[in-house]
């Protein structure tokens, strides 16, 4: 059974990593609108390996997605929307406007 109705993905500048090549892929494949603001931009995958007790080595790989970097530049959203504050009992604009796509008004 496929899915029939819209999608959103709220991201922002915490989406990172994983997330943002799940956003980028959500984005190519128009599945739905990506509500919010850019993405970090830190996609590297990296470990650390310890040598010894003084030397740390850390081994960083470049991911590329489509042959495309997103590390530093991240994925910008299909509707920007900034982030409202953080105060308790206020309504979060980005969810609402998520909402707001997905109702249809």
């Amino acid at each position: 059974m496929k899915w029939r109705k819209p999608v959103a993905m709220l991201i922002n500048g915490g989406t990172r990593s994983g997330k943002e090549v799940l956003a980028y892929g959500f984005k190519k494949y128009r599945l739905g609108e990506l509500i919010g603001t850019r993405t970090e931009g830190a996609v590297l995958a990296a470990t650390a390996f310890l040598i010894g007790s003084v030397l740390l080595l850390l081994a960083v790989e470049d991911v590329r997605v489509d042959g495309e970097r997103l590390e530093g530049v991240g994925v910008t959203p299909t509707i920007e929307v900034q982030a409202g504050g953080a105060s308790a009992g206020s309504e979060d604009p980005q969810v609402s406007r998520a909402v707001a796509v997905l109702s249809g008004t």
